[in-house]
């Protein structure tokens, strides 16, 4: 009864910070504390008694108001106030810079005083005789990004000088497009500096030590010993990609195949050192065994930094190391849900960081699935099946959530994970030892690391394989909330079925998967079936469009690298399209291309310029009138130079022009007739008034405002202006017409 009370307690507290965030929600626990105390007695007589249940409940209403009370908030003198203005400002970093993608590094910065500002005007204004900025006492913490040619030994713990640019994040402007400006106020981040100017004059160290000169010594010597790609590599094994600068293309290859657990620091590497530790110690008993795992434990938890996966772990490593010092048998269940209330009450926005939630649900899947996978797989041969049954486990229980969020699975997962399992455990282990040895020499650590070249070429080779092997990843259209739990339900109805031992449960196991694919089907093909729709991503160099009708897609941009990583991408990856209908290319430079083609190859390639993609003949050439056919859409090429098109969806007609000057506006008109159309895509600055006239456009879409002397002609005219930098992407369907992203979301954050 005790344990049934103590389950009731965790799992209240596990869901009422669950729905922490629902209006009201904190209501309906109160409420329903009274309710469960007066029913449930009567509903389960052999249950616990009213005063669990209420408890139960008033632990929910608790949890509730303990995560909404731990929600960043921006303080009176928080640095974001002086957002959008270039600065000077001085601070601790806080963590060690990371390159990001686009190859700048990257840190946290606790900014303390804001010793010079310069607005805009101040900036157009040169001969302003206003005294000097007075230094402004400033709390909260910056996301810096700055040249790696400024680093010098930026590092955790010094005092430094920044000069830069001050912005306040903004919302997603683009469908699907990661909102970094969440991401960043979940850590209590309102505002990131562009440094351009590191200022080291002055600077000083306010700690005399910290974990990250080990791992810097480490990472050290991973690189000498085996180059910075591959020694990085098995720095990450040891350490997580989080704390190392992991070159993009191999994370992104171990992501892909389904590796990702591999370079994170997780249960993995935990198991690895305490199986490590457990095998050697057998000799010297177990309190001696017990105590040295411990420290080891400790230590590593300290090397790798607060990460919520690696602190679930340990604290299961904690929980089975108890039970082997008290010679009592842990149920890993309740180790599980203990570690989840332990890290909860530690910090209860974790259970919205999308790492800790795939991290339990995969041990979860372990811990409840592997035992019945493997007992049935005995017709394995003995070694093999847990090599199955793990990656098996892990991928069901986490399949729900990754098609909620990201809308596909490696296909190849399994066989990755089974070919790769013998190198990751040589490697992990290998790491473990050099990495152990450089913190004593690191001339021993670069020869130790050394003689696991091999080891991590086989499996660079194995990653590289896999990731080149044709349908790397299955696509669906990303679930809603209700098809994840439903799918959840079905999971959790197949372990009782299992645990039950049901003399039908196969049976049960075939309705289950009919349904599971019913659920993950029927919806998304129900909803493509009578789909319409026009998407034009909030670009700012050239235009960038999505037309979509039932599951076919085609796209027209100019293969900007940026626009493809950011915008075409995540919006292809959250409606389910792997492969394109059609993609038409309004310039043969864009780098981004190569990205595209490779992951939504197109049936049929176009292009508007003479010169052919990647430098060949690549694509087809759509001269001038040329058009292409689909039902309810048709595109037409009206010019090459510059590149324009005329698309007819449904019964409206879009002009897309790109950037043209009045010139080229008012040579077009002598050299092409063009009709009328209800959209103009337009991303010059200045209208030609005749060629407005002309094509006499009811809404015209443009990048940003314009002066005020050029819209003239648009309000002469009476057409619409919409900035795509103010309402974000547009789409149009034919039910809802025109629709902008960040129409009803504010675009900036109030801090008055």
């Amino acid at each position: 009864m005790q344990r049934t009370s103590s389950l009731i307690i965790c799992l209240a507290y596990l869901l009422g910070i669950s729905l922490a965030r629902v209006p009201g929600i904190a209501y309906v626990w109160l409420l329903g504390a009274g309710v469960l105390a007066l029913a449930m007695p009567r509903v389960w007589r052999k249950g616990p008694r009213g005063g669990v249940w209420f408890g139960g409940g008033l632990v929910g209403f608790l949890a509730t108001v303990y995560l909404q009370a731990t929600i960043p908030q921006p303080a009176a003198d928080e640095v974001a106030r002086y957002a959008n203005q270039e600065v000077t400002v001085a601070g601790v970093v806080l963590d060690q810079p990371t390159l990001n993608r686009n190859q700048r590094l990257r840190f946290r910065f606790e900014a303390q005083t804001v010793l010079s500002l310069e607005s805009e005007e101040s900036q157009e204004s040169e001969e302003s005789e206003e005294p000097a900025q007075e230094p402004v006492s400033v709390s909260g913490t910056l996301y810096v990004t700055v040249d790696p040619e400024q680093d010098e030994g930026l590092h955790p713990g010094l005092a430094v000088r920044l000069s830069g640019w001050l912005y306040e994040p903004s919302a997603p402007q683009n469908p699907t497009g990661f909102d970094f400006r969440d991401y960043l106020a979940r850590q209590g981040i309102f505002a990131g500096l562009r440094a351009e100017t590191v200022h080291w004059q002055g600077a000083t160290e306010t700690s005399g030590w910290g974990w990250w000169q080990l791992r810097d010594r480490i990472v050290a010597s991973h690189r000498q010993g085996l180059g910075t790609s591959r020694g990085s590599l098995v720095s990450a094994m040891v350490l997580g990609r989080q704390a190392v600068s992991l070159p993009y293309e191999v994370r992104d290859r171990f992501i892909d195949v389904g590796l990702a657990h591999a370079l994170a620091a997780s249960g993995f590497h935990v198991s690895l050192i305490l199986g490590t530790v457990l095998g050697l110690g057998k000799r010297w008993g177990d309190r001696r065994t017990v105590i040295v795992a411990t420290g080891v434990l400790l230590f590593y938890v300290g090397l790798v930094g607060w990460q919520p996966s690696v602190l679930r772990a340990a604290l299961m490593g904690f929980a089975g190391l108890l039970g082997l010092a008290l010679e009592r048998r842990v149920n890993p269940l309740g180790a599980l849900l203990l570690a989840a209330v332990v890290l909860l009450l530690l910090n209860p926005l974790w259970i919205e960081d999308l790492g800790f939630q795939l991290s339990f649900l995969a041990t979860l899947g372990l811990v409840v699935t592997v035992p019945g996978l493997v007992k049935a797989m005995d017709w394995c041969p003995p070694g093999l099946s847990p090599l199955l049954a793990v990656p098996l486990a892990a991928m069901l229980w986490t399949l729900p959530l990754q098609l909620a969020v990201f809308g596909q699975m490696p296909t190849y997962s399994i066989l990755a994970n089974l070919l790769a399992t013998p190198f990751l455990v040589v490697v992990t282990l290998g790491g473990f030892v050099s990495a152990i040895a450089a913190l004593i020499s690191p001339e021993l650590g670069q020869l130790l690391v050394w003689g696991l070249d091999y080891p991590v070429r086989g499996l660079l080779v194995i990653v590289t394989w896999i990731s080149q092997r044709p349908q790397g990843a299955i696509v669906v259209q990303p679930l809603h909330l209700w098809q994840v739990l439903g799918l959840y339900a079905l999971i959790g109805g197949g372990w009782l079925v299992q645990q039950r031992q049901y003399s039908r449960r196969y049976w049960f196991y075939g309705v289950g998967v009919v349904m599971a694919l019913l659920i993950l089907l029927l919806p998304g093909s129900l909803a493509k079936a009578n789909l319409l729709r026009v998407t034009v991503f909030a670009t700012n160099r050239e235009p960038a469009i999505a037309l979509q009708q039932g599951w076919n897609t085609t796209v027209i941009y100019g293969g900007d690298p940026q626009v493809t990583r950011y915008g075409v991408l995540p919006f292809l990856q959250q409606e389910g399209v792997d492969r394109l209908q059609a993609a038409i290319a309004t310039s043969s430079t864009g780098e981004g291309w190569d990205l595209l083609l490779a992951e939504a190859t197109p049936r049929s390639l176009y292009r508007l310029s003479e010169v052919g993609l990647f430098g060949d003949n690549g694509g087809t050439f759509l001269a001038p009138g040329a058009e292409l056919m689909q039902p309810s859409i048709r595109i037409k090429s009206q010019s090459n130079r510059p590149p324009i098109l005329r698309l007819e969806v449904g019964d409206r007609t879009w002009l897309v022009v790109g950037n043209l000057s009045p010139d080229q506006q008012r040579d077009l008109r002598q050299r092409y007739r063009f009709s009328e159309v209800d959209y103009l895509v337009f991303f010059g600055r200045w209208f030609e008034e005749a060629f407005l006239n002309q094509i006499r456009p009811t809404v015209i879409l443009m990048p940003s405002a314009i002066a005020e002397e050029a819209t003239t002609p648009v309000t002469d005219l009476g057409a619409r202006l919409l900035y795509l930098d103010e309402v974000g992407a547009v789409q149009w369907t034919p039910e809802t017409g025109l629709k902008g992203l960040l129409e009803t979301t504010p675009s900036r954050r109030d801090l008055s």
